[in-house]
């Protein structure tokens, strides 16, 4: 309901590296910390299906847009022993699938991958603000470098790919609005224009961790809530329409009724065929004038939750944000 990318594929249940500010790291104590991956041969005979009623099967008889890597990376440590992610993007160029590859493992992905990237792939490397820093202090250098991942997307948009990055998480109350600015600089100067930025998913365990590394986590608690976040979303904006930079923003409640998205998906990146009925599609919807009856009409594919969609764009729920939260009334 909030992500035009919601159609993903994960290749591992978990991460290596476990990083401190990752909220799906919770997910641990359900699916463990050993190793397990997707079936490469099963996504492939699931993609080949065009039966069903499910929003999967109808997401893929309108072969949308796959995200590789949503609560694991694809090209972690493992992948150089197991090759799953690669089996499963071979898999994709042949039925000649779009796919945005999420990770902070460029060099294992060109490594790897290489001969399966293509016109078909967009590479989007997670790079928060806090870039040196923050590797040391929440990724425990167990990834691959930023730098490193900033000089590979660099050369990857030089050879005509498709690049962006995912900035998440803003960490209000440790990142600053000058880191921000400073990395917008760093993006650009390797000719990169597209950013994404969203603060911090705060569940026990990313508080846990964070605390762990030596932060002031209530702190960041205090300034992770709207009426603070707020504040440095609408900053964040402003540098980037400075920068000149194409900014990806998913909160479309606290940016307000007014600011518009510059691409189709809220990660900053443009893709062929994107999911429509979200929070993303809504706004954008609303903000031409639409009426909720238009909106859900014109966004709705058969893919999500109908009636908990419908409950955003009225604003009939109070279980979670609406249009109504974003001030924009249909």
């Amino acid at each position: 309901m909030y992500c035009p990318l919601a159609f993903y594929i994960d290749s591992y249940w978990t991460c290596e590296p476990n990083c401190a500010y990752c909220y799906s790291r919770r997910l641990n104590r359900t699916w463990g910390n050993d190793f397990r991956s997707a079936d490469p041969e099963s996504i492939k005979k699931r993609l080949s299906s065009k039966k069903g009623t499910s929003s999967i099967s109808k997401a893929i008889r309108l072969k949308k847009t796959i995200r590789l890597g949503n609560r694991s990376d694809p090209f972690q440590p493992w992948e150089r022993k197991y090759l799953i992610s690669t089996k499963i993007l071979e898999i994709l160029q042949k039925k000649e699938w779009e796919v945005v590859i999420q990770t902070k493992f460029i060099s294992n992905a060109i490594d790897l991958a290489g001969q399966f990237l293509g016109k078909n792939t967009l590479m989007m490397a997670v790079i928060p603000p806090g870039f040196m820093d923050d590797w040391n202090l929440f990724e425990y250098r167990k990834t691959e470098s930023p730098a490193s991942r900033l000089e590979k997307l660099g050369l990857l948009l030089k050879e005509g790919f498709r690049v962006g990055v995912n900035g998440e998480p803003f960490i209000p109350g440790h990142h600053t609005t000058a880191q921000f600015r400073t990395m917008l600089k760093l993006l650009k100067s390797y000719g990169i224009k597209r950013y994404n930025t969203y603060n911090l998913h705060l569940n026990d365990w990313v508080a846990k961790s964070m605390f762990d590394a030596g932060v002031d986590i209530e702190k960041i608690w205090r300034m992770n809530q709207d009426r603070n976040w707020k504040k440095i979303q609408m900053k964040l904006i402003q540098i980037a329409e400075e920068e000149e930079i194409i900014l990806g923003c998913p909160d479309f409640v606290n940016t307000g009724p007014d600011y518009k998205e510059r691409a189709n998906t809220c990660c900053g990146i443009d893709v062929n065929n994107p999911c429509t009925f979200n929070t993303h599609y809504f706004k954008m919807e609303a903000q031409k004038g639409k009426t909720a009856e238009e909106i859900i009409k014109n966004t709705w594919e058969g893919i999500g939750d109908r009636e908990r969609g419908e409950a955003v764009v009225k604003g009939t729920t109070s279980e979670f944000y609406t249009l109504k939260d974003a001030g924009i009334f249909c």
